[in-house]
C-alpha cells in the first residue's frame, strides 16, 4: 500500500451516540456539520493544527435528523436541518455574551406532517438595481412526495418566512408498507434563473422557473433509473454553456446527465431589474429575456454511467468547481470521477473504509 494511500482520509471521533446520516462543509471548507439518529445537530472547527474541534452540540430534533446544510455563505453563518420529526429547523450563530452560540431560528412544517427527506438552499441572486437582497429561500421535500419552498425576505430577520410554493411531484402519495426515496437539489448558478432537480421515488424530474410563471414547473426528465435515486447533485458551471447533473440510485449506478440549452438560448446573467422590481426585458417585449428563455426545454443526454459499487449509492456530490464527482455506496468505498481530456468521465480515486473490506487504492 502506498504512502498516499494510507493518507487519503483522516478519521475523528464525533461522540454521535447513533448512526451518523449526513455530514456538510461550509462554503470555505473549515467548518463542518454532523447529524446522527441521536437526534442531535454537532459542529466542528478546523484549527490551526488541522484538527476539527466540537464547538457545538445541541439536541436539534425529536427524531433522527436526516440533512443538514449550510445558507449562502452571503448572509452569515446559517445550517438548515430536517428530521423524521416532521420538522424543518433553521439555526444561525449569534453572539452570547462573550461566546458565538447557535440558536434555532424557526421551526417549517410540511403541509401534511410527514417526514422530512431532504432540504436544500438556492443560491443567493444577484441584487437589485437599486442594490437591496433579494431574500433568501429554502426547499424541503417530504415522504408524500410534497415540495414546499418558502422564503425569507429579510435575512437580517430569520424568524420570519413565508410559503411561496407547493409542488407535487407523484400523482398519488406511495403507499406505507414501501421503501421511499426522495431527494433535491438546487441548480449552483446564479444566472439564468432557478432551476431545481428532484428525486421522486425513481424518477428524477428538472424544475425550472417558465417565461409566463414566477413558479417552478416540470420539465426534462432524466431516465434510466432501475431503482430508488437516493441523491442529486447539480454541478457548478464554472463558465461551461451546459449543466452537468450526477445522480446515485438503488440499483448501484452512478449516472451524469448533460443539459445543453437549445439553440439561441443562454446562460448568460439576467436583465437587471428596476428599482420598482421590474424586469427590464419584459419592458422591450422580451426580444433578449435571457432569465426566462429557461422555460424551454433542453435536450438530455446520458454521458456517464457506472456500476462500480456493485451496491446502493447513497450520496453523490461535486465538488465546489463542478469538477471532480464523488459517490458513496455500501460497499463502503467513496469513488472519485473526473472527465478526461476527451471528456469522457474516468475513476480518479478510491477510498475505502477500514471496516469496508477493500485494500486503499488510488486509481490514476
Amino acid at each position: 500500500m502506498s504512502k498516499s494511500a494510507t493518507q487519503s482520509y483522516i478519521t475523528f471521533p464525533t461522540g454521535h451516540d447513533d448512526l451518523v446520516h449526513d455530514v456538510a462543509y461550509d462554503y470555505y471548507g473549515r467548518r463542518m456539520a454532523t447529524v446522527s439518529s441521536d437526534q442531535r445537530l454537532k459542529v466542528f472547527d478546523l484549527n490551526d493544527d488541522g484538527e476539527w474541534v466540537l464547538s457545538e452540540s445541541i439536541r436539534a430534533h425529536e427524531a433522527s435528523i436526516t440533512r443538514v446544510i449550510w445558507g449562502p455563505p452571503e448572509h452569515g453563518q446559517i445550517i438548515a436541518t430536517c428530521s423524521y420529526d416532521r420538522t424543518v429547523k433553521i439555526w444561525e450563530e449569534q453572539e452570547m455574551g462573550s461566546t458565538l452560540r447557535w440558536r434555532r431560528q424557526t421551526q417549517l412544517n410540511s403541509e401534511k406532517r410527514t417526514a422530512i427527506y431532504d432540504i436544500s438552499f438556492p443560491p443567493t441572486t444577484a441584487s437589485t438595481a437599486s442594490g437591496t437582497s433579494t431574500g433568501l429561500k429554502i426547499a424541503f421535500i417530504s415522504t408524500d412526495g410534497i415540495i414546499h419552498i418558502y422564503e425569507c425576505r429579510e435575512p437580517q430577520d430569520l424568524t420570519h418566512w413565508i410559503a411561496v410554493d407547493v409542488i407535487g411531484t407523484l400523482t398519488a402519495p406511495p403507499i406505507k408498507e414501501i421503501e421511499v426515496s426522495f431527494c433535491i437539489g438546487f441548480c449552483p448558478s446564479r444566472w439564468g434563473g432557478e432551476q431545481l432537480v428532484v428525486g421522486a421515488m425513481d424518477k428524477v424530474q428538472v424544475y425550472r422557473v417558465g417565461r409566463d410563471t414566477v413558479k417552478l414547473r416540470p420539465v426534462e426528465e432524466l431516465k434510466g433509473h432501475r431503482g430508488l435515486v437516493r441523491d442529486v447533485s447539480w454541478a457548478a458551471g464554472m463558465g461551461r454553456s451546459y449543466h452537468l447533473i450526477a445522480t446515485g440510485c438503488k440499483d448501484g449506478h452512478v449516472r451524469i446527465f448533460k443539459l445543453t440549452a437549445a439553440s439561441g438560448h443562454h446562460l448568460n446573467p439576467p436583465a437587471p431589474l428596476r428599482s420598482n422590481g421590474e424586469d427590464e426585458t419584459n419592458n422591450n417585449n422580451n426580444n433578449n429575456n435571457n432569465n426566462n428563455d429557461v422555460g424551454d426545454g433542453w435536450s438530455v443526454e446520458l454521458i456517464a454511467d457506472f456500476d462500480d459499487h456493485h451496491s446502493d449509492v447513497w450520496r453523490v456530490s461535486w465538488n465546489a468547481t463542478g469538477t471532480v464527482l464523488s459517490s458513496a455506496g455500501d460497499d463502503g468505498t467513496i469513488r472519485l470521477w473526473k472527465a478526461a481530456f476527451s471528456g469522457e468521465f474516468q475513476c480518479l480515486s478510491v477510498i475505502a473504509s477500514q471496516r469496508s473490506g477493500y485494500a486503499l487504492t488510488e486509481v490514476f
